[in-house]
């Protein structure tokens, strides 16, 4: 038997596809849509913030710095500079990862089928890869199913 996808949670295979200890056969299975909605989870609200507080101690360092500058204290501004470039560093990584963040986890993703016309939420999860693998692996599992029942 071929499996498309195959996780603790969900199997797809050339059988069926098995969500929560349920089976469903793919010849019974009449349609499959996909929904989304906007999920300002948690990880999402820390990215922004962590976003937030890069850009204002940004603004304080270069006030501070051009304060100082004009008082001609170089060592200080020596100092301010090597926290400014620091911060830079951390605030770049952590930015990025932020805002990866909210492009894979900033949506909450559901896949549906419908079996003998009623619908059944297949999955419903923030992760974009995951979702894709699934929502692939079941497309890719129907079109065997049907080109194999034209060719019999």
């Amino acid at each position: 038997m071929r499996i498309y996808y195959q996780d603790a949670d969900i199997t797809v295979a050339a059988s069926g596809v098995e969500v929560r200890g349920r089976t469903y056969a793919l010849g019974d299975i009449e349609q499959a849509w996909r929904g989304a909605r906007r999920a300002a989870g948690r990880k999402s609200l820390i990215a922004w913030a962590v976003l937030l507080v890069a850009i204002v101690v940004e603004a304080a360092v270069w006030w501070s710095t051009r304060w100082i500058w004009a008082g001609r204290g170089l060592l200080l501004v020596a100092a301010i500079l090597l926290v400014r470039v620091i911060a830079h560093l951390a605030a770049g990584s952590t930015g990025l990862q932020a805002m990866e963040d909210i492009r894979r986890y900033g949506r909450s993703r559901e896949l549906w089928i419908t079996v003998a016309r009623a619908p059944v939420r297949v999955l419903c999860t923030d992760d974009a890869i995951r979702y894709g693998q699934v929502c692939r692996a079941l497309t890719r599992a129907l079109d065997d199913h049907d080109a194999a029942r034209r060719v019999s």
